[in-house]
């Protein structure tokens, strides 16, 4: 089952993965992170302030994803203004 993930938390993923690119210390954190919260078996809603039982592989793989994905568009991004 994947979770339903609310698009400001999908912008705040994608954008991790985009600074994270300039930043590694921001991207290994973020991933340590999100392990840690799969390993945890809770989530952080952050906007919340609120913590939640219960997490899946699916549900932190689509995460990581959307931090790689952010990751990639920098690098693509930063290929075009070389």
């Amino acid at each position: 089952m994947t979770w339903y993930i609310p698009p400001i938390y999908r912008v705040g993923h994608v954008a991790t993965g985009f600074i994270g690119y300039f930043y590694p210390i921001i991207l290994y954190l973020s991933i340590i992170y999100q392990i840690l919260q799969y390993t945890l078996d809770v989530r952080f809603f952050i906007f919340e302030l609120n913590f939640a039982k219960g997490n899946s592989i699916e549900h932190t793989a689509l995460k990581m994803l959307e931090i790689m994905g952010g990751f990639f568009a920098a690098y693509l991004f930063s290929g075009l203004y070389r």
